[in-house]
């Protein structure tokens, strides 16, 4: 597989993590917000926190890549 392929995988892959993570928080903040349910901001900074490492995997991705070149 060529850089240019396993860079597209890898943003894909982070694209699709991110997104679910963004949706599954964003349950969490409505049970928390609009049901009450006090434990649930915790669920929706875990995976808000998920999200943002999905992110930096991809960052680190991009910088090891560059760096053999």
């Amino acid at each position: 597989m060529s850089d240019v392929e396993t860079l597209k995988r890898n943003f894909v892959l982070m694209a699709a993590v991110s997104f679910g993570m963004m949706i599954v928080a964003a349950a969490f903040a409505v049970a928390h917000f609009a049901f009450g349910v006090s434990w649930a901001v915790w669920g929706f900074v875990g995976f808000l926190a998920a999200g943002f490492v999905s992110q930096l995997w991809f960052i680190r991705g991009l910088i090891r890549t560059n760096k053999g070149a």
